[in-house]
C-alpha cells in the first residue's frame, strides 16, 4: 500500500498551475525593487535632469485627468485594436494556407520566415514614405506586426496537425472548408493565438514609432513631445500607461485563449520555491 500512496517531493516546481504570488507578488517585488535602486540612484550618483520614480508618481495624476492624455489613448488603442483584429484574420488565413498546402508553403514560407526574423521597425519609415504622414500608415504597420507571427505561428499549427483528425473528419464526410475551419483551425488555434500574444508587443512597437515619425495624433507623438520639451516625468507617465495597455491587451489574449482553448495548458515557470507533488514510482511495475 506504501508503494502506492503519493509523496511530496522537495522540488522546485518548473511548470504547474498559476498562482498569485508567482504571477502577481513575485512581478510587483521586482518592480518596487528596481524602482528603488533607480530612485537611489537618482538622488545620488546620477546628474540631476535624471526623472525619478517619486517625481513620476508626482506628475501621473496631472498626466491622466486631462481629456488630451484619454484622446490620444483612445486614438492608439483603438488603431492597435483595428490593426490586431485585421492581422489576425489575415495572419490565420495565411497561416492555414501556408500549413496545409505544401507548394504554397514552399512558395511563401521563406519570405514570411525572413521578414518575420528582421526588426520591422527598419520598415517604418517606408511606410511613412509611401503611405504619407497619416493614421493609414500607422495601422498598416500596426497590420503588418500581427500577420507575420500569427502567420507563423499558424502554419506551423496547421502542419503539425495529426492525420487521426483528418481521418475521423473523411469518416464522417466532412466537406473540404469543414476540414479547413471545423479541424485544422481549432487545431491550430492555441498556436495561432500565441502569435497575437507576440504580435501585440509588435503593434504597440510599430504603432508608437509611426505616431513618432509621422506625427501622428496619439500617446506615442504625447511621449515624444514631453521629452523634447525636457518634461521628462510626464513622458515617463505615458511611457508606463503604454506599458499598463500592452499588459492588459496581452492579459486578454491569454484569458481568450483559455476560452477558446481550454484543453491547451501552457506551462508556466512558478514562484520560486514552491512545491508540488509528484506520484511515487510503484514498486514492482
Amino acid at each position: 500500500m506504501a508503494a502506492d500512496d503519493r509523496r511530496l517531493t522537495l522540488t522546485r516546481a518548473v511548470g504547474g498551475a498559476p498562482s498569485i504570488g508567482g504571477h502577481v507578488l513575485w512581478p510587483v517585488a521586482a518592480g518596487l525593487a528596481l524602482a528603488l535602486v533607480w530612485e537611489l540612484a537618482a538622488r545620488f550618483r546620477l546628474p540631476a535632469y535624471v526623472p525619478r520614480p517619486t517625481g513620476v508618481v508626482a506628475a501621473f495624476p496631472s498626466v491622466v485627468t486631462t481629456s488630451l492624455f484619454w484622446a490620444d489613448a483612445l486614438s492608439t488603442c483603438s488603431a492597435i485594436v483595428e490593426g490586431v483584429v485585421v492581422g489576425t484574420v489575415v495572419g490565420a488565413v495565411l497561416g492555414l494556407v501556408m500549413g496545409r498546402v505544401r507548394e504554397v508553403g514552399w512558395l511563401l514560407a521563406p519570405l514570411v520566415r525572413s521578414l518575420y526574423s528582421m526588426p520591422l521597425i527598419a520598415l517604418v519609415p517606408i511606410m511613412v514614405l509611401w503611405l504619407g504622414y497619416t493614421q493609414t500608415a500607422r495601422l498598416v504597420a500596426i497590420v503588418v506586426a500581427v500577420v507575420l507571427p500569427v502567420a507563423v505561428s499558424t502554419s506551423d499549427g496547421a502542419r503539425l496537425l495529426s492525420p487521426d483528425f483528418l481521418d475521423v473528419g473523411k469518416v464522417f464526410g466532412a466537406r473540404p472548408h469543414q476540414v479547413w475551419f471545423g479541424i485544422a483551425l481549432p487545431a491550430a488555434l492555441p498556436q495561432l493565438l500565441a502569435g497575437v500574444d507576440i504580435g501585440i508587443g509588435r503593434a504597440f512597437t510599430n504603432g508608437v514609432a509611426v505616431e513618432v515619425l509621422a506625427s501622428v495624433t496619439g500617446l506615442g507623438y504625447q511621449l515624444y513631445d514631453e521629452a523634447q520639451s525636457l518634461r521628462d516625468e510626464v513622458s515617463f507617465v505615458y511611457v508606463m500607461a503604454l506599458a499598463v495597455f500592452a499588459i492588459a491587451a496581452r492579459t486578454g489574449v491569454r484569458m481568450l485563449s483559455r476560452k477558446l482553448a481550454p484543453w491547451y495548458r501552457p506551462r508556466e515557470p512558478s514562484a520560486p520555491g514552491r512545491l508540488r507533488r509528484e506520484p511515487a514510482p510503484v514498486v514492482g511495475q
